[in-house]
């Protein structure tokens, strides 16, 4: 018996065909074994960086029930469901996964899957770039205070998944400066760094 359905209960009969007529044997019934389901995995968007919406489309449940679906991801490649993964339900048809608790400017390899009793199947790998976000950094309380200079500084714990290409200290007569008021310039990249203000 050729061209059966996953997962699906069929029910036989012999038969023999004389002259007569047709005659048929004992009722038999049995059960196919299940397939991996098919999907694919929809495409990331609403980036950010450390967040992200990807989901995807189960067309054939391989012939027995979806109980789990969602998306896998990781830094390298073929991710697995050992990795992080969304819940998203059960069944077939689309669904829609939100990927939080990324890192900011990192590239993530990402799949849809479904299990069933067969096994859980990955649909077609997608990667994306999570974006950047501003560094985080304090403020070194000023010292050496004169009537016309000061020292101060700062501390960069985190880059943002960028590169730091300037730092310093920025100072007003008012609150809130920026570096459009007066600043110094004091190198580049994370940690402590000092700063003189003149």
């Amino acid at each position: 018996l050729t061209g059966l359905a996953a997962g699906t209960t069929y029910y036989i009969r012999a038969y023999a065909i004389n002259s007569v007529g047709t005659a048929y044997g004992n009722e038999v019934s049995f059960t196919t074994s299940a397939t991996s389901a098919t999907i694919t995995t929809t495409a990331a968007s609403a980036i950010t960086a450390t967040t992200a919406t990807s989901g995807g489309n189960i067309t054939n449940d391989g012939g027995a029930t979806i109980t789990a679906r969602g998306v896998c991801w990781n830094i390298s490649t073929n991710p697995t469901i050992a990795n992080n993964k969304t819940l998203d339900g059960n069944g077939t048809g689309s669904f829609t996964s939100s990927l939080t608790g990324l890192t900011g400017n990192t590239i993530y390899y990402m799949r849809a899957y479904a299990t069933n009793s067969a096994g859980t199947a990955y649909g077609n790998e997608i990667s994306f770039t999570t974006s950047a976000t501003l560094a985080t950094i304090t403020t070194t309380a000023a010292t050496a205070i004169t009537a016309t200079t000061a020292t101060s500084g700062g501390s960069i714990t985190n880059d943002g998944g960028s590169t730091i290409t300037a730092r310093g200290v920025c100072w007003n007569i008012s609150t809130n400066p920026t570096i459009v008021n007066n600043k110094t310039t004091d190198g580049n990249g994370t940690g402590s760094f000092t700063s003189s203000l003149t």
